[in-house]
């Protein structure tokens, strides 16, 4: 990602393996999306929620005195938790050498183009509220095919919060330098001990890594807070979200390519109009070849979901 260094990892460090599913209800649209194997990307302005991306961003070195809660948010990053042992460090040059690292997340927001995917094939409200009440389909999808396409993605599970977070553009930086410096060091202490026979100084490469990857991780959580932070009353969509970012003047929604190979699967709702059904399995045949193609039923003795074969 421009800007904000997430393209040495597509995936949140954090998320966990979910499907990625696309519902659609029974539109022209759907189905010409399908058959150009194109998925639409929206600008945040695109989103129904009132409380979408309600994000406070704050930047600039804190002061110590006057914004101790960012300072010590950014001496955490740092690794020294608590103020004292922080302030002891002298961290003013340090923190100084960082401000021209910080991204530009308003501005970045404006640029991004969000696709948004659900994550439980038998979700009952996102049957009925995305897939027009089992009418429509849904799409699983390849995670690794559809992050690596052109314009670059990046993919994480959005948070559901009780309250708009703060996103802290200057923490955002420590970390990103934090990551940089436990990387370097892993790969100087592989050089010492592979040609200097400092074999003692292995037992620092581990915690070289932990620290690498505990910025990683803090970068990935102030990014979802960024661009896929939510109420926590739509909890029930479990949503998974594609980011892409463009720098586009305008706020019109991009179409994304995405290979054929991409499309695992389909599964179509009971409840389809069958000349409907029959025009989506011609262009699931034609465009995905033989991939599996299931139906989503409703139990006959309880409130679920079955998902079989047609």
């Amino acid at each position: 990602m421009a800007g904000g260094r997430l393209s040495t990892s597509k995936k949140s460090a954090d998320a966990k393996e979910r499907d990625l599913l696309k519902f659609c209800g029974p539109t022209e649209y759907a189905l010409q999306n399908l058959e150009n194997l194109v998925l639409y990307c929206q600008h945040v302005e695109g989103f129904n929620d009132p409380f979408e991306f309600w994000t406070e961003f704050l930047k600039g070195v804190p002061d110590p005195e006057k914004e101790r809660a960012r300072f010590v948010a950014a001496a955490t990053a740092w690794g020294f938790p608590d103020f004292d042992a922080a302030m002891a460090q002298d961290p003013a040059e340090y923190f100084e050498s960082l401000e021209g690292l910080q991204p530009p997340f308003e501005d970045m927001r404006d640029g991004m183009r969000i696709a948004c995917f659900g994550s439980e094939a038998e979700n009952l409200l996102m049957w009925s509220h995305y897939a027009d009440g089992l009418r429509g389909f849904c799409i699983a999808f390849d995670e690794t095919l559809i992050v690596e396409q052109e314009p670059e993605g990046y993919l994480t599970d959005v948070a559901y919060l009780d309250r708009p977070p703060q996103v802290d553009s200057f923490v955002y930086a420590v970390a990103v330098d934090q990551e940089d410096y436990h990387l370097m060091a892993i790969d100087e202490t592989q050089t010492a001990v592979t040609y200097l026979g400092k074999t003692d100084e292995v037992k620092w490469i581990p915690i070289y890594k932990q620290e690498a990857k505990a910025a990683l991780s803090h970068m990935h959580r102030l990014w979802q807070h960024a661009f896929a932070a939510k109420p926590l009353e739509w909890q029930y969509e479990r949503e998974r979200r594609l980011l892409v970012q463009t720098w586009e003047d305008d706020k019109a929604a991009i179409l994304r390519p995405y290979p054929k190979e991409a499309v695992r699967g389909i599964t179509i709702g009971e409840r389809m109009p069958p000349a409907y059904r029959e025009r989506l399995l011609a262009i699931v045949h034609k465009v995905c070849g033989a991939i599996p193609v299931r139906t989503a039923r409703r139990a006959s003795d309880q409130y679920t979901l079955i998902i079989e074969s047609p």
